[in-house]
């Protein structure tokens, strides 16, 4: 299994790494965003193993953020970069700019009201001919207070007909992928 590059702030147990594994696989292209990336786990590791990659990603976590670019400067991974946004309010210019968007374990911790503007910002950062991977913990496995929406594959499924489910996802989440065709992501 993959050797993660991690903050140590956050659990990263044995079905935690198996679900970054799955999502690893399912990297599509060159450019590459997570969302809501907390300290930079997921994109410092695959800066780390495909160096020919352009990895990015943002948090609302300053903290977090500085310490994944800080990582990325100390491994000379100079193909990573991290920022400080909100999906529900981006401040910098992400839309139509990834081969594969990221989106795991984030759209739990968004407030009802903002989640359907969450989800369409994200779905615009996918560039036509892209990929969105999601994940989110299945309802489960509700295993965190600040959780604001709990998931059921079946709303999944029936909301996104088009879904590929991530393959070797762990049952605790739910982790899809949406394919983008060269057309309008609604």
């Amino acid at each position: 299994m993959t050797d993660w590059l991690t903050s140590g702030t956050w659990d990263l147990g044995i079905p935690e790494k198996h679900r970054l594994q799955a999502a690893l696989e399912a990297v599509q292209g060159k450019e590459i965003l997570d969302v809501g990336c907390r300290d930079g786990t997921f994109i410092l590791t695959l800066a780390r193993e495909h160096p020919e990659i352009n990895v990015t990603g943002f948090d609302t976590d300053a903290s977090a953020i500085q310490w994944a670019n800080e990582t990325a400067v100390k491994l000379g991974l100079d193909n990573a970069t991290f920022f400080v946004d909100d999906v529900t309010d981006p401040k910098l210019p992400w839309a139509g700019r990834f081969d594969s968007v990221y989106c795991m374990e984030t759209l739990e911790h968004v407030p009802v009201p903002l989640f359907q503007r969450a989800h369409q910002n994200v779905r615009s950062f996918v560039r036509p001919g892209g990929r969105l991977i999601v994940t989110v913990p299945a309802n489960s496995h509700i295993s965190d207070p600040d959780h604001k929406s709990i998931f059921y594959r079946e709303i999944i499924f029936s909301n996104e007909p088009d879904l590929i489910w991530l393959k070797d996802c762990p049952h605790l989440w739910i982790g899809f992928i949406l394919e983008f065709q060269d057309k309008e992501q609604k």
